[in-house]
């Protein structure tokens, strides 16, 4: 009988996919190499939620520096053109930095999801099967579209503060 990963037909012997190879080249863990995994993809975890939330935060006080820009210089109606040069050229030092942190931080998230599927492929087969649930083709393309929208979101914002910034130079 073939387990639940085969997609081969029972019935043929020749075509039955031996989908359980991590059993037959890796023996059973014992529980304290078991719970070591646990504490382990645990921490992966939240490492991933961290990751994630700290990309949010660096998407926030972007948007905070920029309305502070463009509040100084509309306070200042535009006067200072020593400051608001300094102010151009300060937004677009923190655009940079902020897509360099977020694409770290996604990154970061990447390789912990990598140390995750590692540790799932030594999981029970119930365990296994019940994370397969959830598509990873589908949770990966999820993930890189928000993070193309906080790219462009950053790189839009640092564009319309600079055409407010352009005419005042």
């Amino acid at each position: 009988m073939a387990d639940g990963l085969s997609r081969a037909d029972p019935q043929d012997p020749k075509r039955v996919r031996r989908a359980a190879a991590h059993h037959d080249t890796h023996p059973d863990i014992d529980s304290d190499t078991r719970q070591e995994f646990l504490a382990l993809y645990t921490d992966a975890s939240e490492n991933i939620r961290f990751a994630k939330s700290q990309q949010w935060h660096t998407l926030i006080y972007f948007s905070a520096l920029c309305v502070g820009v463009v509040a100084v210089g509309v306070w200042l109606r535009w006067g200072d053109v020593s400051l608001i040069k300094f102010l151009f050229y300060l937004v677009w030092l923190f655009s940079l930095a902020t897509v360099g942190t977020i694409l770290m931080l996604q990154s970061w998230q990447g390789s912990e999801a990598k140390k995750q599927a590692f540790m799932r492929a030594h999981l029970g087969e119930l365990t296994r099967t019940a994370m397969a649930q959830k598509s990873r083709f589908t949770s990966d393309v999820h993930r890189y579209i928000m993070l193309g929208f906080m790219l462009l979101y950053i790189e839009m914002a640092t564009f319309a503060v600079s055409r407010m910034l352009w005419p005042h130079f």
